[in-house]
């Protein structure tokens, strides 16, 4: 895609145990970044687990999210895409997201 020259910058967000290992040789020249769960070896870690598992008044006995997806769209939620900085954001998800290494 980038020799093809079909995007101009490409972020990647992803979410999952051992995430870090999708981009283990990303080259920092042609456009892209990634934000992780976690690194290539550990484990992304759940939240809104139960007592927070409630949708509609509901305890539904599984966890709502995960820690490290959750900080990124209330993140997102919270701010102007337009002027926070895709380094802003990811050193607050990192901060906030205490059980993995973002």
């Amino acid at each position: 895609m980038y020799a093809k020259g079909m995007y101009n910058q490409l972020i990647f967000y992803i979410e999952a145990c051992e995430s870090g290992s999708m981009f283990p040789e990303l080259s920092k020249n042609i456009g892209v970044a990634a934000m992780t769960a976690s690194d290539a070896s550990l484990s992304s870690w759940a939240t809104y687990c139960e007592p927070d598992d409630v949708v509609g008044n509901v305890h539904i006995g599984t966890c709502l999210g995960d820690l490290f997806s959750v900080n990124w769209m209330e993140d997102t939620e919270a701010n102007d895409p337009a002027s926070e900085t895709l380094k802003e954001q990811y050193l607050k998800v990192k901060k906030l997201t205490t059980e993995s290494p973002v």
